[in-house]
């Protein structure tokens, strides 16, 4: 029996709505994923060498960059504070007043004071200001420029207002490149250089032919951190084998916002011209797989699925072909087309077992390759190890040059204090707005009782402070580490303390990738870059035993499995000046293997990526079929029991208008064709 064999052949949406529909786009997507597979990985797997140890290094640089910014930012610090303590004492004479303030800028090459409204110079010490070089005097707030000198050398130029006058203070000082250890490899040179790549200075030597590499870096810098590697083979002969010439560059940002200074830090050095790929996942196997499971799944659902349904409702529309279904639904449909019995045969399967069965191939290659680029260790190479060693060590620079910065801070504000404490409060204030790293600045006396405060509530307990002047811990439990600087007063009766704020020091540690944290001589955590409770311990052997071999004087960087995840781990101590050496802290770095810029991490993302992409596309195939197709074809089936149980009164609605909705209609007529009709009443003539 043919169902539809006249009249019109009912109406279908076509395309999106039609079985192939599904195939098609998802299809073509994965087909894009797989090409996408076979070009990228190998280019990433094969990537790496001079690129992988460029970017290795930016993070360096860029801490690098932001000490040098701080070291010209405590010039402005120091010329604000020596002004606040001006006012509490002052001196009417333009000499006087010089050297006052030269006291409390120890750093500076030269000063001199300035008429503000004429541009008049009033009086000048140590090295020549060029005063020249600041056209417009009328400040009304300290400004930080670049100048050159008499003999062509670059300075900072450092502007302050003197409150209460009409005079301008001009500092000038140096650049100073913070110290790291140069191994060549890959660094060899350090420079400081302006936008257009003139170098002003420089640690270490570097070769001449790689100014153009220098240029390109600093004209670069106007947009951020950064690397630029040169020509493959080009840089010198290391250890037998030709390296590539590498420069990594960061712009010095200064004060609040931070804003360009007009200097680049760079780094030139070399790195090795090849490296051997290591990757997670062998890209050719993966790429295979991620094939065949997408061949697999189309070919399972095109001749499995849609084709049989295409050819049922060819048969419904007319088709004199008869047909056996692995499908139950399409059997139990077919057979009451045919006004059948359904015969029951072993071998059939239902439609949502079958989809099911046909997208497992994704699913599974999905979580394959997802859990094996997940757990997979990728490999670092030394260089990015003894990277990471340069890191906490600049880390490390970065926080004993702020805790010797706050000591010369009280220090020189002792020199300008009055026996009359109370007086001192606006100066008190002034150095706490002008400098952080203080959470409160107070003057105790003898007995540790504070006179005179700034800023938040002291954490200090009261006692009696500590002779002399230095850096101290008073606790080694409770809810904040109370680090704090003291020095006593000119007076010898009162003693100026300032308490470190430890949000400042974890924002140093913050400038790492990873998590950082500050240690000190008994493995307890006194700031972190991380979230954490005061004085947790060390309990990870793999950070002790760094810990302790960086207070040994044999830091040693290595790889090591911290809580089940793998980590690169360096320590540095934050030693070098004789107020930081007797605190015995140190900085701890660990940071974790997959962040770091290798092409291995980078096989590896792209490996979950495609894992991801083809369990979505997985997904989209289940819900696309089964909610557009097998859903009304299992209930197609059950209408069809019904008709051929006898229910002819139901009449059977397409749900949509696809190749399920014609055999609905299909079925319909059917239905209607075997409804019983009264015979026609005969007319009376």
């Amino acid at each position: 029996m043919v169902a539809m064999s006249a009249g019109p052949e009912p109406v279908e949406s076509g395309f999106p709505g039609g079985l192939r529909a599904p195939l098609a786009v998802v299809g073509a997507a994965l087909a894009l994923l797989v090409a996408w597979c076979m070009i990228q990985l190998p280019a990433a797997g094969a990537g790496g060498g001079a690129s992988a140890v460029a970017q290795s290094q930016e993070l360096l640089v860029n801490d690098l960059a932001r000490a040098t910014a701080d070291s010209i930012g405590d010039v402005a610090g120091d010329l604000s504070t020596a002004s606040a303590l001006y006012t509490v004492h002052p001196d009417p004479t333009p000499a006087g007043t010089l050297a006052a303030i030269t006291r409390g800028t120890p750093q500076a090459l030269g000063l001199a004071l300035v008429q503000r409204s004429s541009g008049t110079l009033l009086a000048g010490t140590g090295e020549p200001v060029p005063v020249e070089s600041l056209p417009n005097k009328d400040l009304d707030r300290i400004t930080v420029t670049l100048v050159r000198d008499q003999s062509g050398a670059t300075v900072v130029l450092t502007a302050a207002p003197l409150t209460g006058t009409d005079w301008l203070v001009l500092v000038t000082t140096g650049l100073k490149i913070p110290a790291t250890t140069l191994s060549g490899q890959p660094a060899e040179a350090l420079l400081l250089t302006t936008f257009d790549g003139q170098v002003v200075k420089s640690r270490g030597e570097f070769d001449p032919q790689y100014q153009p590499l220098v240029t390109a870096a600093s004209t670069n810098a106007t947009g951020g951190v950064g690397s630029l590697v040169g020509d493959a083979g080009k840089g010198p002969v290391v250890d037998g084998a030709r390296t590539t010439p590498i420069a990594v560059y960061a712009p010095i940002l200064t004060g609040d916002p931070a804003r360009p200074l007009g200097l680049n830090l760079v780094l030139v050095g070399s790195a090795p011209a090849q490296a051997a790929a290591r990757t997670p996942v062998e890209t050719a196997w993966m790429t295979a797989i991620l094939a065949a499971a997408v061949l697999a799944a189309l070919m399972l659902l095109g001749f499995g699925f849609v084709l049989p349904l295409r050819r049922l409702r060819a048969e419904a529309l007319g088709g004199r072909r008869r047909r056996s279904y692995r499908l139950r639904e399409a059997a139990v449909v077919s057979a009451t087309l045919r006004n059948e019995i359904v015969q029951v045969r072993r071998g059939r399967i239902s439609a949502r077992t079958f989809v099911v069965a046909a997208v497992a191939p994704l699913l599974v290659c999905s979580a394959v390759v997802g859990v094996v680029a997940a757990t997979t260790v990728p490999t670092a190479p030394d260089l990015v190890v003894q990277g990471e060693r340069g890191l906490a060590e600049v880390t490390a620079g970065a926080l004993r040059d702020q805790l010797s910065a706050s000591l010369s801070d009280l220090r020189t504000f002792a020199t300008r204090a009055t026996d009359d404490v109370r007086s001192l409060k606006p100066a008190l204030v002034n150095l706490i707005a002008q400098n952080k790293r203080y959470r409160s600045v107070y003057v105790t006396d003898a007995d540790g009782t504070v006179q005179v405060d700034a800023g938040r509530t002291p954490l200090r307990t009261v006692e009696r402070p500590p002779a002399g002047s230095g850096l101290h811990q008073q606790n080694t439990a409770g809810r904040i580490p109370v680090l704090y600087a003291n020095t006593p007063l000119p007076d010898h009766t009162h003693v100026l303390i300032g308490e470190l704020d430890v949000t400042k020091l974890s924002s140093i540690l913050r400038r790492s990738a990873g998590n950082g944290k500050l240690v000190d001589s008994g493995l307890r955590t006194l700031a972190s870059a991380d979230g954490y409770r005061a004085f947790d311990p060390l309990t990870d052997q793999a950070l002790k035993q760094s810990v302790t071999d960086a207070l040994g004087g044999v830091g040693r960087p290595g790889t090591d499995q911290i809580d089940g995840q793998w980590y690169v781990v360096a320590a540095a101590t934050v030693t070098g000046s004789p107020s930081t050496d007797p605190l015995r802290w140190t900085v701890v770095l660990q940071q974790p293997l997959t962040t770091l810029p290798l092409p291995d991490n980078v096989v590896r993302r792209y490996a979950l990526f495609a894992a991801l992409a083809v369990g979505a596309a997985g997904l989209l195939l289940l819900g696309w079929y089964h909610s557009c197709f097998v859903r009304p074809l299992r209930r197609l089936a059950d209408a069809a029991a019904r008709v051929h149980q006898g229910d002819l009164k139901t009449v059977i609605y397409p749900e949509r208008l696809n190749e399920i909705g014609t055999l609905s209609q299909c079925l319909d007529k059917v239905r209607r064709q075997r409804t019983a009709t009264p015979a026609p009443v005969p007319l009376l003539v």
